[in-house]
């Protein structure tokens, strides 16, 4: 199995890899596989997107409006002291470019409890099929996701190019429950049971 380091550098080289047509429609077909399992969720379910990473799913401009139409709560994260916190947002005009370009909320953003998020969608390098994920170094995700507050069912979103055999594990790295790529959902073990309230 590969190291850490060695297989960050593997997946960067397949990010950028990708022309801006395959991205961009692979950021349009991954939006409408997450509205169509959005569909079965109850109104006022809270979800926490992300976004801005040249290399990640556009998917903000898709699903803002429908989800918002669908009576969902909306939130993104900012960056504070190496954590991430919730705000809420309405639309793209609630956000602006924060550290490393990602999408954060706005000052005037309503700040969210940990505790309150029902879906939390999780960027990564790479995922397994079993739910396993790389992240990109920083440990954002995986302190939020460690934290006894976090009770949000988790939804990995990636390229097929993303999905690989194994990933190395430390005891602090955090699993998701499905997967979402441009081909569809992918059902990680014990998932199921984690989602059964939405």
């Amino acid at each position: 199995m590969q190291d850490k380091p060695t297989l960050r550098k593997q997946m960067r080289e397949r990010l950028r890899a990708i022309d801006e047509t395959t991205r961009s429609d692979g950021g349009a077909q991954i939006s409408a596989h997450i509205l169509r399992l959005a569909s079965s969720w109850p109104s006022n379910t809270t979800i926490a997107l992300f976004g801005g990473l040249k290399s990640e799913p556009d998917f903000l401009p898709h699903l803002i409006m429908p989800l918002t139409e669908q009576r969902a709560r909306l939130a993104c994260f900012q960056i504070d002291t190496g954590e991430l916190r919730p705000r809420q947002i309405h639309g793209m005009e609630d956000l602006q470019r924060g550290q490393m370009n990602v999408w954060e909320p706005k000052p005037h953003c309503q700040p969210l409890e940990i505790a309150v998020l029902d879906i939390i969608l999780v960027p990564g390098l790479a995922f397994t099929c079993g739910g396993l994920r790389l992240g990109r170094g920083g440990g954002y995700y995986d302190r939020l996701l460690a934290s006894p507050h976090c009770k949000a069912h988790r939804l990995g979103i990636a390229y097929n190019v993303q999905i690989v055999e194994s990933i190395p594990v430390e005891p602090h790295d955090q699993r998701v429950h499905k997967i979402i790529t441009e081909s569809g959902l992918i059902q990680a073990p014990g998932g199921q049971t984690a989602m059964s309230a939405h």
